[in-house]
This record gives structure tokens, sequence and C-alpha cells, in this order.
């Protein structure tokens, strides 16, 4: 998360130096947080958080070039707007009250980000027209004017398409059909199999940017196990076209980092654990410089087993005179990710406060990292706590959750006096034996 860290600085600086800008209005959302996205590996990444004013109107500043997918989501993601931009400044208005506040949106500047809403409303006709239209009129027949009218739509759907001359916008019509492909035969699977790998091996950035990466990965992988007769025969094709996507795309690259990075996030442990294993052996092993993807992928991995070093995190203002998780000092921390809106939470905080006295007088220190996104219920929560408690109001967007590999809360580390993880728990009480 250190390059977030590092881009949402520079986001914040002045805007004189910014190379392009996003403006937005958003109705009946007055002095509320906007959170800005954007695609540079396998996943969406935070790099800000910009507030409304009193009117809904908020602007944020990209100091650095960028091409791609840019998303805008309330800090809950129950609403969200893909904005596509080719480093081009983007002003819009949404203008719908209701539950999704970046509905009815309307661009007045951004062609690349005009041309995509119109490519996604295309698209989302087009869905209809194949997959549900067939469905519904088997249930009429030709002479019915309800199968008509059908007809009709499907006829203007099919003239409907949009002009995609823009060349970001082409490229991502053509990479979004790629990846949206039916595939029914193995011998279409082999085509398109092929044609993800081009697209790996031979496109620019443009790829990263699309947020269609991990998309094509887990296509490539499906396509290649259509004949597979059992989970050994999975597990030894899957082996076999991970080791060809990155010897293709080559490991020691960004590109091919980015797609070891895309495996890791596709496939589930539960089913490929063991093979799993290979790969981060040989993501440890690198010698060249890693991205910070893979970086924290390899640290929430390395968590799982005790002596690891778990990652710093650097606290956006000093708590109680601390900088960061390694400033505090103690022979023991228990570092907890919690949130006074998760239900689990609010039943074992008591338990901890009971422990915490005792913990303390042993040479220990808890430090509390709080996925809380709204500041008075966090304060609320942590006046009688008299451990160090740290937030970023940002979720499961909060430093750390990446790298210490959580997904859930809370979720405990217990860590020695060289922040060495000794135990890693769902609860104080499995920590018990190892705190003496």
């Amino acid at each position: 998360m250190k390059y977030i860290v590092a881009f949402a600085t520079l986001l914040m600086s002045s805007s004189i130096f910014g190379q392009f800008k996003i403006q937005g209005t958003v109705k009946n959302y007055s002095e509320k947080p906007v959170m800005v996205r954007i695609n540079q590996g396998a996943s969406d990444k935070l790099i800000n958080r910009v507030e409304t004013d009193k009117d809904g109107k908020f602007s944020v500043n990209f100091p650095v070039r960028y091409s791609g997918v840019v998303t805008l989501t309330n800090l809950q993601k129950t609403s969200s707007l893909d904005i596509l931009t080719d480093n081009e400044d983007v002003v819009f208005a949404s203008l719908n009250a209701g539950g999704n506040i970046f509905s009815d949106v309307v661009f007045s500047k951004g062609d690349n980000a005009m041309g995509f809403q119109k490519l996604q409303t295309y698209k989302g006709y087009l869905d209809v027209k194949n997959n549900i239209f067939p469905t519904i009129k088997a249930l009429y027949k030709p002479e019915d004017d309800f199968y008509k009218a059908m007809e009709k739509e499907e006829a203007r759907i099919a003239q409907a398409n949009p002009s995609t001359n823009l060349p970001l916008l082409k490229y991502y019509s053509q990479l979004s059909d790629l990846a949206g492909a039916q595939v029914e035969t193995k011998a279409a699977a082999d085509i398109h199999k092929n044609k993800i790998l081009f697209k790996l091996t031979n496109d620019n950035t443009n790829l990263e940017g699309s947020g269609l990466l991990s998309k094509l990965v887990l296509d490539y992988l499906r396509y290649s196990i259509m004949d597979a007769k059992s989970q050994d025969d999975i597990n030894s094709i899957i082996g076999t076209e991970i080791d060809t996507l990155l010897k293709a795309t080559d490991i020691e690259t960004p590109r091919g980092q980015n797609v070891l990075s895309a495996i890791f996030a596709v496939l589930p442990k539960e089913q490929f654990g063991p093979l799993l294993e290979k790969y981060y052996a040989q993501a440890n092993s690198l010698s060249c410089e890693k991205t910070d993807e893979l970086l924290s992928n390899l640290s929430a991995h390395n968590l799982e087993k005790p002596g690891s070093i778990v990652p710093d995190i650097h606290f956006k203002e000093a708590v109680k005179g601390f900088k960061s998780l390694y400033d505090i000092k103690a022979d023991k921390k228990i570092i907890i990710f919690w949130a006074s809106w998760c239900p689990a939470c609010r039943d074992e905080m008591p338990f901890i406060k009971e422990f915490y006295p005792n913990f303390k007088k042993l040479g220990g220190e808890v430090v509390a990292i709080s996925l809380d996104y709204n500041l008075n219920d966090f304060n609320e929560a942590v006046k009688d706590f008299g451990w160090i408690n740290y937030t970023e109001l940002t979720q499961w967007d909060t430093q750390g959750i990446e790298e210490f590999g959580v997904t859930s809360t809370p979720t405990l580390f217990l860590v020695d006096k060289d922040n060495k993880l000794i135990k890693r728990a769902g609860h104080i009480s499995e920590l018990m034996d190892f705190i003496k």
C-alpha cells in the first residue's frame, strides 16, 4: 500500500501541477466523502478521499498521467461511477437524489467519459437483446404484439452501437468484448486463449488501467480446463498454464508480476493452496524490484506463518506521540483490526478492556486499527479504551488491511518486541497461552 499513500500525497498537492482533474456535482450529497480509485495492477486502488462542499461539488486533481478507468464511490461502496479518461479533464453532474448517488449522470466535459457512458448503456441493452429477449420470445407467438415490440427493440439496439473512434475508448471496447466473450467449444476457447495471451504480452499499461486484467487471466485459466476430467487434471493443467503465462509475460517485469497478482486473486486457496505455494515461493525469491501489489500479496501470505515480520503502519497523524506502528516499543504488542459498526467487535472489546491492564503491566501494548468511517462513532467507541487507537475513516481501504491479509473483523495479531508474528487470532482468548 506504500504507493497508494505516495500517490494520495501527490493528489493533495497544488492543482498547478495537475495533469488533469475530475469535477462533479452530486445532488443531495453535501459535505460527504467521495472515494477515488484507479487501476494500476490486478485490482483497483484507493488513491484519494475528497469531500463535497455544501452544494455537493468536489474536485480531485491527478498530478501524474493516467489513462484508464477511474471509479468514484461513496464510503460504503454502495454507489459507484466508472469514468474513462485519457488523461483529460472530466466534469459531470449526478442528478438523482435517490439511494444511488451516481445515477442519472450527465457529463459536460470529457470525450472519453461521455463515449464510455454511451458504450456501457449500449452493452446493457445488448445483454438484454442477446440473453433475455430470446427466453421471453419463446413464450409468445410471432404475431403477438409484444413479440413484435421485442423485434422492434432488437432492431433498434442493433443500430444503436455508439461510435468508438477515440483510441482509448476503442481499446476498452475491444478489450471488454474479449473479456466478456461467451465460449462454448474447446476450439473457440483455444482461439480466445491465444488472443488473451497476445494482449497480456503486447499491450501497454492501458491494460492495467482498464481494470480487466484479472478477468482476462481468469478467462485464460478457465478456458484451459474445459476438457478436464478430475481435480487432479485441473491442478495439473492450471499449473502448466500459469508457467506459460509467467514465462510469456516475464515475472521479473511489472506486467508479469501483475499477472501473478491476478492469479493470487482469482484462484481460491481452498482449492489450489498447494499449487499457489509454489508461486508464492517463486515470488518471494525474486531479486528484482517487486510491484507494491505483489509485495502486499506476499506480506499477507507470509503473515499466515509465525516468525514473519509484520509490516509497519505509518499514522497519518501522530497518536499519543507515536508516528507509526514500529515507533511503539513493547515486549509484546497486540494489533487488532476492528470497527465500532462490527457486532463481533463490540462483543470482543470488553474482553480486551478487561485483559489490557495486566498485559500493560507485563510490558505489553494494544494497538487498535479501526475500520470506522464516522468520526463521532469512533470517538464514542474508544473513549474508555486506554490503549493506542487509530483510524483513517476509510473502512476496508484502511492502511494495513491488504498487507496483513485482513478479511474480517476483529482480527488480532500478537507480535514480539521485534515486530515478529507470534500468533494470529480472531479472539483475545486464543492468545492467552502465548502471553506469560
